[in-house]
């Protein structure tokens, strides 16, 4: 291991293990503190926020609004993060109590349907616990993950969300692990709402062309199963309120291509009906339209 993802992953070690052990109230003031750092020292990123915002809402918001948001935004995103590195002490029946629902049985019309399901969410509230409350909830599930360069940071993280029940499918065998996920009738779980660097589909996103990837919808198709759009937004201290979309199923046009462009607008849309609802809770400081 390299000296410097060792000191990496000693500090991710040290860090996410005092997440664990100290009080839940006090760790989630301490993610207060963080947020308004990151919002102070990040100025890139305030941009990058403040250009998207400006971008989605126009004139709908003012630059005072659009300001606490921005601020509401880095806050959410060190309160998810704390939430994150909690996941090993929480047990199912305990993430059950942390939620309210809604469109729960979508799960289950799903589950009946046979064909497996493609849950689509965006990096809104707390969406590595949304898996985790459907795991708790006895529905199988996968999540598809990116891979960390830090072996043995990705190895923690991965163990993170393994704790909360879920199986995991790493992207490097993403085609191989959902279709047998699918076929075997469980849920695979997908972050979709960023930047397609390359083999995207173009699609309207707070009406602007914003490459999407394509791969979920591409699997939908092929499989032949629904999509289902799912997002946790946060209430408060250990309180949720998960939103399970109605299920989107391929068209079936005789056009692949067109089905799949038609199943990424559709799931692209309920992501940003959702944002509308509670922008200060999704992550707009990554460049969304880089082809506007």
């Amino acid at each position: 291991m390299k000296t410097n993802h060792g000191c990496e992953y000693a500090a991710v070690w040290f860090l996410t293990k005092l997440a664990q052990i100290l009080p839940g109230r006090v760790v989630d003031w301490m993610a207060f503190v963080l947020g308004r750092l990151a919002y102070a020292m990040l100025a890139s990123r305030r941009r990058i926020a403040r250009e998207n915002l400006q971008r989605a809402f126009k004139n709908e918001k003012s630059p005072g609004e659009i300001e606490d948001i921005i601020k509401k935004v880095f806050l959410h995103a060190a309160r998810t993060s704390v939430e994150f590195a909690r996941q090993p002490v929480y047990t199912p029946k305990r993430i059950r109590s942390m939620y309210t629902c809604e469109g729960m049985e979508y799960l289950e019309a799903v589950r009946d349907y046979g064909k497996g399901a493609i849950l689509i969410s965006g990096h809104l509230g707390n969406w590595e616990l949304l898996a985790g409350l459907i795991a708790a909830m006895n529905y199988p599930l996968d999540l598809l993950v990116g891979h960390q360069h830090n072996e043995k940071v990705n190895d923690l993280l991965i163990s993170f969300r393994r704790s909360l029940g879920v199986g995991i499918i790493p992207v490097g065998v993403a085609a191989r692990g959902v279709i047998k996920s699918l076929r075997s009738n469980r849920m695979v779980a997908i972050v979709s709402d960023q930047h397609a660097a390359s083999g995207g589909v173009v699609a309207e996103f707070f009406s602007r062309p914003a490459s999407t990837p394509k791969g979920p919808a591409a699997f939908a198709v092929k499989v032949d199963c629904p999509i289902l759009g799912g997002v946790s937004v946060r209430l408060g201290y250990n309180r949720h309120h998960a939103v399970i979309k109605p299920p989107i199923y391929p068209p079936q046009t005789g056009d692949t291509e067109k089905d799949i462009l038609i199943m990424t607008q559709a799931y692209t849309s309920l992501i940003e009906e959702c944002i509308r609802h509670y922008p200060e809770q999704w992550l707009w400081t990554h460049r969304r339209w880089k082809i506007d």
